[in-house]
């Protein structure tokens, strides 16, 4: 389903989910995927809201029979998007070392990068009639070699951004410091963090950043109190619970709903056109990710998910989109009417 361009006073709320295998840690051994099993009633319950979610899926789901067929039925349902999701340890070729720098799709060679994109593109395209356009890095790791290898694989949209957030701690990711925080283009051999009109890719980052304003300030704040140096005074997670220099992520896994709406207030004030919310579908299964180890915690993640829209939606004229429809309407180029 295509969008025209968002209306003057709407915004575009985005729900993605990195639709993934069982196993939190990067892993080649014992994959299961049963939270797949799941995603049918997520769906039911995500249309019930109103939304049009977009699932990341990565290599172990697109490739069993099974699990494939969800797939399928939610695509062809009309009311969701079937996105790429790359973990670069569990996605054919599997010639690299499995080392924890590895993990991160950035750091392996262009050559390797494209070869796993393909992969699984072909596998998506195989489960459920379509080639994807959508994409998400596994952890994040989108780098300037993966943005040309999307472009050369077809793909038309990227949601790995985080602005705001550094990972180059966590096994040599991507610093997305410095990043846009409205959808942008990227060109195919540039820094991901740069906007450039003629670009080949638009960039459909999540949303992500600070309860209070002004967010330049309190990122260069929330570096210096997480530099080496201070790590040994627990200044950062002081003022984080004091709200003075409090990051969040739109996401219902580790994040209250009051600090949601907080960044939404914010991002509003600034003009944003879209809010995008994540979550990752292990939590649909107690015990499978840190964010959800109980039957309680799972009815705490949906009733989150349920106030967040219902509360959202009385701060702004909110419209539900798939992160390709969102693109389309933010981005008329990308309109299939388009010139």
């Amino acid at each position: 389903m295509s969008r025209r361009p968002l209306a003057s006073d709407a915004v575009a709320l985005v729900a993605s989910i990195d639709t993934e295998e069982d196993n939190w840690r990067p892993t080649r051994d014992g994959i299961r995927i049963e939270n797949i099993r799941e995603l049918p009633a997520l769906q039911r319950f995500l249309v019930g809201l109103g939304l049009r979610p977009t699932y990341f899926a990565d290599h172990p789901v697109a490739s069993e029979p099974w699990s494939a067929a969800i797939l399928r039925e939610i695509a062809e349902s009309g009311a969701a998007e079937i996105g790429a999701h790359l973990h670069p340890w569990n996605t054919p070729p599997l010639d690299e070392l499995p080392l924890p720098g590895n993990s991160m799709l950035n750091n392996l060679s262009r050559d390797l990068q494209g070869r796993k994109l393909r992969t699984l593109r072909d596998a998506l395209a195989a489960a459920t009639g379509h080639a994807p356009t959508s994409f998400r890095a596994g952890r994040f790791g989108l780098g300037l070699e993966t943005v040309s290898e999307l472009v050369a694989c077809g793909f038309r949209v990227d949601s790995s951004v985080t602005p705001w957030i550094d990972w180059s701690e966590f096994d040599g990711g991507p610093d997305f410091r410095g990043a846009p925080q409205a959808c942008y283009r990227i060109r195919a051999g540039q820094d991901p963090r740069t906007p450039a009109g003629d670009g080949a890719l638009l960039e459909l980052p999540l949303s992500s950043g600070f309860t209070r304003r002004p967010f330049g300030w309190r990122a260069a704040a929330h570096g210096a109190l997480r530099r080496r140096a201070l790590r040994r005074l627990p200044l950062a997670g002081l003022a984080s619970r004091l709200g003075i220099v409090r990051r969040v992520i739109l996401t219902p896994e580790g994040e209250s709903v009051d600090a949601l709406l907080q960044l939404v207030e914010r991002l509003l004030e600034q003009g944003e056109r879209f809010l995008h919310l994540f979550w990752h579908s292990p939590s649909l299964v107690p015990g499978l990710s840190p964010f959800v180890t109980s039957a309680r915690d799972r009815e705490r993640l949906f009733a989150s998910i349920d106030a967040f829209v219902n509360r959202a939606s009385r701060l702004a004229r909110l419209v539900p989109m798939t992160v390709n429809e969102a693109a389309e309407a933010l981005d008329p180029r990308l309109h299939p009417d388009a010139a």
